[in-house]
């Protein structure tokens, strides 16, 4: 049996943390893949109350986007899933932005070179291809074993198309420290993901990041 270890993050205060409500974040022992595994783990969240059906939903976008950005360079590599399980299995390394950050005795700049124009081009990227991510966590980008930059949380992805959403349908996955963004984002109950993006990068970066690389796109979300 492979032994697998559940992940958590770094935070900007030093503490470890689970890194979202959605699925647990195995590791498989070589450090190389995890398993990203949506359905419910009170152990690991134990303040969680999202919806199975929710869940299910952003498996699903998770998978969906997986698979259609395989193309990208810093997306990883989609080794397997299992729809039943509700399980992917994705290219992965524990050395997070986040670890390194937050370590407190580590240099950033030193350790990744180019690490901040780097998280810009797989924004822009995304953003050119017309599509939103709205994970742009220091946990969400872990550097490859052969030195390359790479995010995860493709459940957070929004086609420009699809921007508009109604709240109820993902209420439960609202947790409190980023409440204002929805609230701020919502009319008559639909949420305006262009709108949510925008307050993302202008008010909540800073409050998840000691140093935070994409204020330079601060000037592409002008109002």
């Amino acid at each position: 049996m492979i032994q697998m270890n559940k992940f958590y993050k770094r935070t900007i205060d030093g503490y470890f943390l689970p890194t979202n409500l959605l699925y647990t974040p195995f590791i498989l022992d070589d450090g190389n893949k995890m398993c990203m595994k949506f359905v419910e783990d009170k152990e690991y969240q134990p303040n969680s109350n999202v919806h199975d059906d929710v869940r299910n939903w952003f498996f699903e976008r998770e998978l969906l986007f997986l698979q259609q950005f395989q193309h990208f360079s810093f997306v990883p590599k989609l080794y397997d899933f299992d729809i039943r399980k509700k399980e992917i299995y994705i290219e992965f390394n524990n050395e997070t932005l986040s670890e390194i950050i937050n370590d407190g005795t580590r240099n950033i700049d030193q350790e990744v070179k180019n690490w901040k124009d780097d998280c810009n081009y797989i924004l822009e990227t995304l953003i050119d291809s017309k599509y939103y991510k709205m994970a742009l966590y220091p946990h969400c980008f872990f550097i490859t074993k052969e030195g390359k930059l790479k995010t995860i949380d493709f459940y957070s992805i929004v086609p420009f198309n699809e921007r508009y959403i109604e709240r109820k349908k993902i209420e439960s996955i609202i947790g409190k420290d980023g409440a204002y963004r929805f609230d701020e984002s919502t009319n008559d109950g639909i949420i305006d993901f262009e709108k949510f993006f925008k307050i993302t990068i202008i008010k909540h970066l800073d409050k998840t990041w000691k140093i935070n690389p994409f204020n330079k796109f601060l000037e592409r979300v002008k109002w």
